[in-house]
């Protein structure tokens, strides 16, 4: 596996993107030494997820979505903004 700096991630991310995808590899993004995402195809980045946890997710995320206040047609932009602030 493959180990490179937050700065050449930034730096080479098209180029690591690239590695990633053809070789069907998995790079490591470290910062100060320590590991801290992976760089993964997509087949595998949920590989690691059963069934069970990915609904999970899913049911989470709607949650959320279900939670969201929706606008009114006659609020402005400021108006939520500053509703956004008092909470």
């Amino acid at each position: 596996m493959k180990r490179v700096g937050a700065f050449e991630a930034k730096t080479h991310l098209s180029q690591l993107l690239t590695e990633v995808e053809q070789m069907r590899c998995t790079i490591t993004i470290q910062r100060r030494g320590k590991d801290v995402a992976l760089l993964a195809p997509c087949d595998d980045a949920s590989a690691g997820l059963s069934e069970r946890e990915r609904e999970r997710i899913v049911e989470e995320l709607r949650g959320i979505r279900a939670r969201q206040r929706k606008a009114k047609p006659d609020e402005t932009l400021k108006e939520l903004i500053e509703e956004g602030r008092k909470r």
